[in-house]
């Protein structure tokens, strides 16, 4: 059995990172700050604004990964949500520690999204997953829980209006506004109802304290169960929070997303730079790809940081970022010597030059260089294909609440940008091959839609696109039907190789022949289930798939695979499929990067 090597961890970055103001359990004054990462729990930082020096506290309960919501009392306690444990913790500035309050509601509210608190300081929490909705009374301790606000989106962003009713914001299909009144329990839908892409709705407090919603229905002011029409409303408070002295604070670096150097201004103006040293465990990683340099590179995931591999001297280097999009990159894919880097949210593409120092932004001359969306309505880009028609083509999952992700282009020859949309109705494309003989793209798609969608559609298809005419020629699914395409890699002869999931008899290899269209053969795919996108021809000609438990080796001639690689306990978290390097397939687990011997 082939050897695995780590090669190291390349990203220890946070995400949504927070500075609060506050007291320290002697009274004295303090900066709080919030930070999420993967390979371990969220963590709460005590700074002293003075001196910089600082205490670093987290969670006791696993999976509490990710500060999701957090609302700062009016009694100075800090509130955080953990996703995707669903715990309510608080730092307590009077016990001066970070407290576990518990479970906000078992599995109905892994994601906590908002949290608010009445006159009475009762703190209310709204969640992912199930537009849930609890309340929490620091006096008792107890939570009190109302359960789904709608039945079909899952989406909830809670406000307390000055009456104490509860207004929760739901997202994402048809964005509208639940009220609770809590002491009657009702819950009643207020004001207008809009259909995402067809119209906005947003609801926020103003600086008078009322709440509002903002639409394209109209503006309203909340008054307990009822939405009353407004000319205008009035716009959120915005004054930046301060310390006691009206000094000011922020992370220097935020923009890097690395949010290890501190800035506080005096009233003076007079300004303090701290280097904030806490302990990262490591960023995921999204995504693997070979460059044209023969290096690795890939995306961390929340933040998006853009790293290298060189195996000829051993070198792993975060680079920095990579896109505004600031979530992951999704797929790669190399032309003419540059890396085109299509990333979430918003399918945003940057075009990368390895022989030009790195340098990033937005306008020309940056590197990479992050060129903005490739269309309106594609959001995840799963798949990027470089070269048909000397272009750079993307399939994706739309936007959250949306149907239909298309197939786009950027062509860099006239910097045109062009989607195809609704290619395939109410599905998403996927994930994209070149037949270079046939001149064709294939795309196999998804039945998914945008985030917080249900599908509209049974089973996921593959299609033939004419990439010279912009038009698809042919269309089929295979017999059972299946919900998702994964994978596809053309082989040297111009058979299609692909795997698919979501059929009554699992994961499944096939091969397709586009000179007959025809599905010729479908055999069980090895276990473990078929990683996206974890499917290449190595340069013997064999085709490499990648599972969640191990590398197989496919002979595309007899049909026939064998194990190469069984992951050991290194290898068990989110798995990234990369590139096959001299006689190495590069591969990661979670925050790591490994690289087994396969040839």
């Amino acid at each position: 059995m082939s050897q695995v090597r780590e090669v190291g961890i390349p990203v220890r970055a946070v995400n949504r990172a927070a500075l609060y103001a506050g007291r320290n359990g002697a009274g004295e004054p303090c900066l709080y700050a919030t930070m999420s990462q993967q390979a371990a729990n969220l963590f709460v930082l005590q700074i002293d604004p003075q001196t910089g020096k600082l205490r670093q506290f987290w969670p006791d309960v696993p999976d509490s990964n990710y500060t999701t919501a957090v609302y700062q009392a009016r009694n100075g306690r800090l509130y955080i949500g953990a996703a995707h444990s669903g715990q309510l913790y608080c730092f307590d500035p009077e016990q001066d520690d970070l407290v576990n309050f518990g479970t906000i509601n078992g599995t109905a509210a892994i994601f906590p999204c908002s949290i608010d608190e009445d006159s009475q300081g009762v703190i209310w929490i709204s969640s992912y997953g199930t537009a849930d909705l609890t309340s929490f009374n620091p006096e008792t301790g107890e939570f009190t829980r109302y359960g789904r606000l709608d039945e079909v989106d899952m989406y909830a962003y809670c406000h307390v209006n000055t009456d104490d009713t509860v207004a929760s914001l739901i997202m994402q299909t048809q964005p509208h506004v639940v009220v609770l009144d809590p002491k009657t329990g009702e819950k009643e839908t207020v004001g207008p109802v809009v259909t995402r892409g067809e119209g906005t709705l947003n609801l926020h407090r103003g600086a008078d304290g009322n709440l509002y919603i903002e639409s394209s229905e109209g503006n309203f002011r909340l008054e307990g169960m009822n939405a009353v029409p407004v000319e205008e409303t009035v716009a959120a408070k915005t004054a930046a929070p301060t310390l006691p002295d009206g000094s000011t604070f922020r992370f220097v670096d935020a923009v890097e997303q690395t949010c290890r150097i501190l800035e506080v201004t005096g009233p003076d103006g007079a300004a303090k730079t701290f280097d904030i040293e806490f302990e990262a465990a490591g960023t995921d990683i999204f995504c693997l790809h070979g460059g044209p340099d023969g290096c690795v590179y890939g995306s961390s995931v929340l933040p998006e940081r853009l790293f290298r591999y060189d195996p000829g001297n051993d070198d792993l280097a975060d680079l920095g970022i990579c896109s505004t999009a600031t979530g992951e990159a999704y797929s790669m894919a190399n032309l003419d010597g540059k890396v085109y880097i299509s990333s979430y949210p918003g399918a945003r593409v940057s075009i990368y030059d390895p022989s030009q120092p790195y340098n990033f932004g937005e306008s020309r001359g940056s590197n990479p260089w992050d060129i903005g969306r490739v269309d309106d309505i594609s959001y995840r880009p799963r798949s990027t294909l470089a070269g048909p028609g000397g272009r750079v083509w993307l399939a994706s999952i739309p936007d959250y609440g949306m149907w239909g992700g298309p197939l786009s282009y950027y062509d860099p020859r006239t910097e045109e940008k062009k989607a195809f949309y609704r290619i395939v109705g109410d599905g998403s494309c996927y994930t994209l091959a070149h037949l270079e003989a046939e001149s064709l793209i294939a795309v196999g798609t998804t039945i998914a839609a945008g985030s917080g969608t249900q599908p509209r559609v049974d089973e996921a298809v593959l299609f033939l696109f004419d990439y010279g005419k912009e038009e698809k020629v042919w269309e089929g699914a295979p017999d059972p039907p299946v919900t998702i395409f994964n994978a596809l890699a053309a082989v040297p002869d111009g058979r299609l190789f692909g795997t698919f999931a979501g059929s009554e008899r699992g994961p499944e290899l096939f091969v397709f022949d586009p000179a007959t269209r025809a599905f010729t053969d479908r055999i069980a795919a090895p276990e473990g289930g078929p990683v996206d996108n974890g499917l290449q021809v190595g340069p013997d000609g064999m085709i490499y798939g990648l599972t969640h438990t191990l590398i197989y080796r496919l002979d595309p001639g007899s049909l026939k695979f064998d194990v190469i690689v069984e992951f050991d306990e290194r290898l068990t978290g989110h798995a990234a499929g990369g590139p096959i390097l001299g006689n190495e397939l590069y591969l990661s687990s979670g925050h790591r990067l490994f690289a087994a011997e396969i040839l």
